[in-house]
């Protein structure tokens, strides 16, 4: 499965909520953003996160909130790792709490303030519980598992959120949806030549125009995203198809052999070959 540049939750409860126990082969999953709110939670690894442009460390069995529309992609410490990954809809929340789009949640290890450490603690502990849940397979297990990432949410909320009485949450709607639309296109042509001038002419702006709002919106430049996401659709098709690896390559976009090669080992820690014998 690829990760996507735009990920969209292909199932969810009726109040909005999913929850998903995944690893990430080769520990790597590219610049992407969604429409919810996300909860990430490592379970036996170390990750680094990129989240507007700025890299934070995130230990295991520390949580960290990702607002919607942020932009941001995973690294984790070693080749494989287990997350706890949890996404919540605003919108399915508001009978609930109709200014919930109003509130950004600020909740990030390495910001957070010595007052505020013994909540997130024990924010950290409900989440071990799911873990639990998860291994009993017992037939209510969903049931108790969204009522704890409802308690998750109000107490992130409470002691995390920033409300803002001045933007509503469509505010910046119009950048975002011009970056949405280049990511779907590269999606769909990321194997192609692609030039600054070919993206730029797809939001009919000009190169310089888009270099500057690509880098404001996504934190790195396209070039690094492009990269990014080629590299990704090259090691699953590495790891799931016999394919030749220079056949792979050429498939995937890139053109220079020595330049993927170190590409792929400095973002993998392992080269081409390396990844198909663990095949």
């Amino acid at each position: 499965m690829y990760h996507s540049y735009y990920e969209q939750p292909k199932k969810s409860s009726p109040l909005g909520i999913r929850i998903l126990y995944q690893t990430l082969p080769g520990g790597f999953c590219p610049l992407h953003w969604h429409e919810t709110l996300e909860i990430l939670y490592p379970l036996n690894g170390n990750m680094n996160l990129l989240l507007d442009g700025e890299t934070y460390h995130l230990p295991k069995k520390n949580l960290t909130v990702i607002e919607s529309r942020q932009a941001h992609s995973t690294q984790i410490d070693g080749d494989t790792a287990m997350n706890i990954c949890i996404h919540i809809s605003k919108d399915k929340l508001k009978s609930y709490f109709p200014d919930i789009g109003l509130y950004q949640i600020q909740c990030i290890p390495e910001k957070i303030h010595d007052e505020q450490f013994p909540v997130y603690y024990e924010i950290c502990q409900m989440l071990s519980q799911l873990t639990k849940l998860y291994i009993s397979e017992a037939p209510v297990t969903y049931l108790e598992s969204e009522g704890i990432i409802l308690q998750v949410l109000a107490h992130l909320i409470r002691y995390f959120g920033v409300k803002d009485n001045e933007n509503t949450p469509e505010s910046g709607q119009a950048s975002s949806d011009r970056i949405h639309q280049v990511l779907t296109w590269v999606e769909e042509h990321y194997n192609d030549a692609i030039s600054l001038t070919d993206v730029a002419d797809q939001l009919c702006i000009s190169r310089e125009y888009f270099c500057r709002l690509f880098r404001q919106s996504m934190g790195i430049t396209f070039q690094e995203y492009l990269t990014g996401i080629r590299l990704n659709h090259a090691y699953q098709d590495l790891l799931h198809t016999d394919t030749p690896i220079s056949e792979v390559m050429e498939q995937c976009g890139f053109t220079n052999q020595k330049k993927f090669n170190a590409s792929f080992k400095k973002l993998y820690g392992h080269t081409p070959s390396e990844v198909r014998k663990q095949q």
